[in-house]
């Protein structure tokens, strides 16, 4: 799987705020990396190369790291000083509640929030005009940094247990879940990614020195953080998606044990202590698998129903539609661009329970 669609889009959005903004794009984007991007034909891909040196040419153009997609920008390299100073923090939960204090006190045009409930830690993205973020870049883009720079600041992958937008997909929702390492859930109240609150008390092992050596701000990196310990919910991730893309069959929490020699009640102990149960995980990665399946023409229907283990085409069908709202052939249509019906909206999306 991949996430072309989502950077791309991205690319794009940041091109388009900087024409509006009137700056020339053949100077500012001068050499030949940036060259590609400006002169991507409609319907190209951006790669993560050219989105990084993209990114980082238009926000210090616009000395704004908000990419002009609020009302007033935020002045450049303001993110960089904030990690900086969260590195100061003894826990994860201290470094992220000052980094949002700054944000309130730089800024009234988007407002960070983290919160706890249960066992269930929460970051929230509002923003004063969501309207000047039509392309959903800043809806995107922090939801999938804060987790990033969270699990880098403590040095190991945190699971994710949900993230929800409040307006319905423009790309595959399986780019989503692969880019946010976690199913997304569209036609929500708010902005949101949740995942286990436990993580909070985590101390932050990074320090200047490390900040020094890397550089948050460059390409979108949707892989996992380096260095830092990947979650038991990935790690079964990857086994189960790839044997489903080799041999159709979805693995047995007693074949997962036995290839990482354990036995089966010690893994799903360890699945429990991140929040996510086995056959919950198993649902997620039929559904990240079938709705990947499904945006790629040449793969008949049927073969998707058998493909995924459900004994009837009904099966398939009815587990579409309490994912996305659509019938298979529906979403098929709508993400390789044969819809004729409505515009999607988050009535399509229905409301559903994260955990």
């Amino acid at each position: 799987m991949g996430t072309a669609n989502l950077l791309t889009r991205y690319g794009r959005a940041m091109i388009a705020s900087a024409v509006a903004k009137g700056f020339d794009l053949e100077e500012l984007c001068s050499g030949e990396v940036l060259d590609a991007a400006v002169h991507c034909p409609d319907g190209a891909s951006i790669s993560p190369v050219v989105f990084g040196h993209l990114n980082a040419a238009i926000k210090s153009a616009l000395n704004d790291d908000f990419c002009g997609f609020t009302e007033h920008p935020c002045k450049a390299g303001s993110f960089v000083l904030i990690i900086r100073t969260m590195l100061r923090s003894q826990s994860l939960g201290d470094a992220l509640r000052h980094a949002f204090s700054i944000y309130d006190y730089i800024t009234d045009d988007l407002r960070f929030e983290l919160t706890e409930e249960d066992d269930v830690a929460t970051i929230s993205l509002t923003l004063s005009r969501p309207d000047l973020d039509s392309f959903h870049y800043l809806h995107e883009w922090w939801l999938r940094l804060w987790p990033r720079t969270a699990s880098w600041l403590i040095g190991e992958e945190i699971p994710i247990l949900a993230v929800d937008f409040p307006y319905e997909p423009t790309d595959p929702i399986d780019e989503y879940s692969e880019a946010f390492l976690g199913p997304c859930q569209f036609g929500q109240g708010k902005t949101c990614v949740r995942f286990p609150s436990k993580f909070l008390s985590r101390r932050v092992v990074r320090s200047i020195g490390d900040f020094d050596k890397r550089d948050l701000t460059g390409p979108l990196d949707l892989s996992p953080p380096p260095s830092a310990r990947q979650s038991w919910k990935i790690l079964i991730k990857l086994k189960m998606r790839e044997n489903l893309t080799r041999t159709e069959r979805m693995l047995s929490i007693e074949e997962l044990a036995h290839e990482f020699h354990m036995s089966s009640k010690t893994l799903r102990r360890r699945l429990d202590a991140e929040g996510i149960g086995f056959r919950q995980l198993k649902e997620e990665i039929r559904r990240e698998m079938v709705l990947k399946w499904l945006a790629e023409r040449d793969i008949p229907i049927g073969e998707i129903s058998l493909r995924a283990g459900f004994a009837e085409r009904n099966g398939l069908v009815r587990a579409v539609r309490s994912w996305v709202g659509f019938s298979p052939k529906e979403y098929r249509d709508l993400m390789i661009g044969n819809w004729s019906g409505p515009p999607p909206g988050p009535r399509n999306f229905p409301s559903r329970n994260a955990h």
